[in-house]
């Protein structure tokens, strides 16, 4: 049991984390190809991993978000926020453009 708890601590901490955020310089227009491959084989499957774990937590949450009337709150934070970081954007914009 202890290690089944580390496994999901250890994996809570890994896929917590939404990414580097770079500055953008503005020195390119056009994304690069080396951008867009890293983009599509690294960056947007770890997104849908952790969108993937993001939606168990808060299938998790919900006895206690349900009582507490923050259903959307915790929807927003753990769905809907992420899924805009990853998605919402063209491939191999930089992360947190909008």
């Amino acid at each position: 049991m202890k290690r089944m708890i580390t496994i999901f601590m250890v994996l809570f901490l890994v896929f917590s984390f939404n990414g580097l955020l770079f500055a953008d310089d503005g020195s390119s227009a056009k994304p690069s190809t080396k951008d867009i491959l890293g983009d599509l084989l690294c960056i947007r499957p770890l997104g849908s991993i952790e969108i993937a774990f993001n939606s168990l937590f808060f299938a998790l949450s919900l006895p206690v978000a349900v009582p507490l009337k923050k259903t959307k709150e915790a929807e927003k934070f753990l769905i809907k926020d992420p899924y805009h970081f990853y998605f919402d954007r063209g491939l191999g914009e930089p992360l947190g453009r909008r």
